[in-house]
């Protein structure tokens, strides 16, 4: 986890170095009817290539600190809830789904539809492995999101493929000949990239300078842009939030920390690792944790830059000075 302390100065913001402990959050209880999906199709799926329209029930939308579920297709795996690399394919599932953005809304009750394009029976995931699901089983999955110990949000739907509807079973068929009076020729090329790296945060710069404003106006202002390189190869998924403390003068003056509203912004940066990050929703009041980017499993590898407009409200009553703050940014 990574931590960045900014400190808001009136016309300034200052980015320090800072301590900062974070608690775990408790996870709620699953409801009890459980949670479950409902897959279409379930069997005779195209191996070439098949939508996959799921309807999810039973799930509990506050759990893990309201962050969801991942919703991925593969096998079954030993190391399936922390190894995002063994799926085909994923998409992130939770209650403070942006609209029109990759991630899919999760409802108050537990439920939530969404499509998994183009599956295909054969893949090769990321960590270099061929998977086949025609010899072997793989599920619709649902998954605790962000590496979440609670495997209460964790459900499995079996689906087939037309040529594997017994995946796992001997007398499959097996390579496809090639059609008399023709050859081929095959070569495997492997490589291997070694698990050295981490995932990170770092911050262009320590100033920001706030435009001034006198008493009930407002001051504006930029973050300096963030990046996040997620390097672990696991694409797993990861969110960076931000939380600011009240704004306070020598003089004994406190601004809100609840009028300070950012617009986030986050872009991938192109090394051709396809990787995907979304901006977190525009929102008044950084009092509370708040979403500046995040990346779902399966997407997450790679490097991405993120940052915010600022816009502070200043009360109409406040004591004329400088007044200073810290706004947190973690990434986990």
């Amino acid at each position: 986890m990574q931590s960045i302390a900014t400190r808001l100065v009136r016309g300034t913001v200052v980015v320090g170095t800072a301590a900062f402990v974070t608690a775990g959050l408790g996870l709620a209880p699953a409801f009890a009817a459980g949670p479950a999906t409902t897959v279409s199709p379930t069997t005779g799926a195209n191996p070439a290539g098949q939508d996959l329209t799921i309807q999810g029930s039973g799930f509990n939308a506050n759990a893990n600190g309201g962050m969801g579920v991942y919703v991925a297709f593969g096998p079954k795996t030993a190391d399936y809830a922390t190894n995002a690399g063994a799926f085909q394919v994923s998409k992130w599932v939770h209650k403070n789904a942006a609209p029109g953005s990759s991630q899919i809304k999760m409802n108050a009750d537990g439920t939530f539809s969404l499509t998994l394009p183009g599956v295909k029976a054969k893949y090769t995931n990321g960590d270099g492995d061929e998977v086949n699901c025609l010899t072997t089983q793989c599920y619709v999955i649902t998954i605790a999101a962000h590496g979440s110990p609670d495997r209460s949000q964790d459900s499995f739907t079996a689906v087939t493929f037309t040529g594997g509807e017994n995946p796992g079973e001997p007398g499959e068929p097996g390579p496809e000949e090639p059609p008399p009076g023709s050859s081929t020729g095959e070569q495997t090329i492997t490589a291997k990239v070694a698990r050295t790296g981490a995932l990170t945060l770092a911050v262009a710069g320590t100033n920001v300078a706030l435009s001034e404003a006198g008493p009930g106006g407002k001051a504006t202002g930029a973050l300096n842009k963030a990046t996040v390189t997620d390097a672990r190869g696991t694409n797993a998924g990861w969110s960076l939030v931000g939380q600011l403390g009240d704004l306070t003068s020598a003089g004994g003056g406190t601004i809100p920390a609840a009028n300070m509203a950012w617009t986030p912004n986050a872009a991938v940066v192109n090394d051709g690792s396809q990787g995907a990050v979304v901006a977190g929703p525009a929102v008044n009041g950084l009092d509370v944790a708040r979403t500046l980017a995040s990346s779902a499993g399966g997407a997450s590898g790679g490097v991405f830059e993120a940052g915010a407009g600022l816009d502070l409200g200043i009360p109409a009553g406040v004591v004329p000075g400088d007044y200073t703050g810290t706004l947190t940014l973690t990434l986990s």
